[in-house]
């Protein structure tokens, strides 16, 4: 069975590991540099194909991207992390910036992602659970994978 083409605002979700600093949680408090874990919520928005539409929608393909959906703004800032390393001495959520800070830069789909066989404009076209390097800024690593939501009736033999 084939999968799924992806089309423009399909999800993409994962995890993103940024280099943080602040302070610890200790009395007194002394000065944190580590790496935090960050929910990645986006979408596929940029760089779609402007040859192939589904159903009106454009397709997308290997040299698209993606950014963070509403939703996914709150829970990517630099206090939302988590599995922070080093562990201890603990970080304070409140004083942590993300390292360089660039804030959140645009998704793109990784290296084994795209159909072997369908391309737009030279380029593969992108299919359901493709993955995504979500983090897009120097130092970062992001881990996450595209969803088809938008159509489901447009497959492809990988």
């Amino acid at each position: 069975m084939g999968k799924a083409l992806i089309v423009k605002n399909d999800p993409v979700d994962g995890a993103d590991t940024h280099q943080v600093t602040g302070s610890t949680t200790s009395s007194p408090p002394a000065a944190y540099t580590g790496t935090g874990d960050y929910q990645y919520q986006g979408a596929v928005t940029g760089g779609l194909s402007e040859f192939v539409t589904v159903n009106g929608i454009p397709l997308a393909v290997v040299t698209s991207t993606s950014s963070l959906r509403a939703e996914g703004a709150t829970a990517h800032q630099a206090l939302s992390g988590g599995n922070y390393q080093p562990p201890a001495p603990a970080p304070n959520p409140a004083t942590l910036t993300f390292t360089p800070a660039t804030g959140v830069g645009d998704g793109k789909p990784g290296a084994a992602a795209g159909s072997a066989l369908l391309t737009a404009g030279g380029a593969k076209a992108l299919l359901d659970g493709d993955p995504f390097d979500t983090c897009g800024i120097p130092g970062g690593k992001g881990k996450g994978t595209v969803t088809a939501q938008g159509q489901a009736f447009v497959t492809c033999s990988v």
